[in-house]
Parts: structure tokens; sequence; C-alpha cells
């Protein structure tokens, strides 16, 4: 598995589209892939420095940013991709966490339960009971998190200008089976990972 860096141009009319529609910059990414499906890409586009727009990217295979080399306008740097370990995750370990997802329920269609729209969660209450299902199946608990809300848009083609509300939670959480959470960051959490949801974020922490 590995973790790639792409650092864009956040002045270029195109990166400021992608960020507000992150299906368009998931086209974007998979072009660095000749199989994106085998890939299993996960990204996660953040525009916390002015200027910039900071694109992580992880993928099971490595990908080849040679793709964006006649765009120099559009990408400031493509860091090389870097292997991710995670081989050193034990029980009780503390980490702190970066998760933009979208916490959602489906609505089921008569006569058919497991079809049907897909519904963002707007409580609070809510979303922390979803974080907390997910975490009891990905091998964590989060003893501290807080979240932000999130608003992209869903449109593939561009005319369907949908708002798609999401969050990002960031705290620490505690490793409770490293093999599920290996998975779980492998795979990523949530739905709609297309969308730029999903990536688990890790790094170390101490808890006071």
């Amino acid at each position: 598995m590995f973790l790639s860096r792409l650092i864009l141009n956040a002045k270029h009319p195109r990166v400021r589209s992608e960020v507000d529609h992150p299906y368009e910059l998931h086209r974007t990414i998979c072009k660095a892939f000749d199989n994106p499906d085998e890939a299993r890409i996960l990204f996660r586009a953040d525009t916390e420095r002015p200027g910039e727009v900071h694109v992580l990217v992880q993928s099971l295979v490595a990908p080849d940013w040679g793709c964006l080399d006649g765009e120099k306008l559009y990408v400031k740097s493509a860091d090389d991709p870097k292997p991710v370990e995670l081989a050193g995750l034990q029980h009780g370990m503390p980490l702190r966490f970066r998760l933009r997802c979208r916490p959602s329920m489906r609505i089921a269609e008569a006569g058919h339960p497991e079809e049907g729209k897909r519904k963002s969660l707007k409580n609070r209450e809510e979303i922390f009971a979803w974080l907390q299902r997910k975490a009891d199946e990905s091998g964590f608990d989060v003893p501290n998190v807080a979240f932000d809300r999130v608003y992209w848009y869903e449109s593939k083609s561009g005319k369907d200008q949908k708002p798609l509300g999401a969050v990002q939670f960031d705290g620490v959480l505690i490793v409770t089976d490293p093999e599920r959470l290996r998975e779980a960051v492998r795979k990523g959490i949530g739905p709609q990972k297309a969308y730029g949801f999903g990536l688990l974020s890790l790094a170390p922490a101490k808890l006071k």
C-alpha cells in the first residue's frame, strides 16, 4: 500500500472546480493508474493552506504521476509514493486520526429494502453514533473526537449541483483490534469513496 501527496495550485480554475466537485478530482487521480479499480484509491483534498490544495492519495499499487507532467499550472508538486507501514499497530495504542466521510443512511424503497436513496445524517448524536458503529467494526475506540461539517457537490457530469453533506472527524483513537484496523485503513470507512470520503489518516499520539 502506498501514500502520495499532490500539491495543487488553488488559484487554477480546474483545481477550484475539482475541490467543489470531488468526483472530478477522482477522475484526474485515476489517470495515474493502469487499473484504478485494482488500485483501491482513497483520497482527501485539504484546503487549509492559502494558495494550495494538498491531496493525499492512498492506493494498493504505486501511481505514476508522470501523467501530470504537462500541467505545471495545475499541479505544483507530486511526491513519489511511499509505502504505508501498518505492522506496528498494537492493542491499546493511541493514534491521532483524521477521517472525512459521509455519515448517512439509506432510505429503503417499497419492496426493495436494500435499495433507495442515501440520506446524510444531520443530527449531532446520530453522527457520533454512526462513527462509533464504524469504530466498533474497524477495530478502534474514539475517546476524543471533534467534527466539522463539509459541503461539496455530488455531480459526475457537472450538470446536477446537489449539495453533498459530509463531516471531517479529527481526534484520538485507541486500537482495539490491530488487524481489523489495518483492513479499515486499506478499504476506507463509509460510502462514496470516489467523492474523497473514507481515507483514515493515522499519526502517533500521546494521551495525557
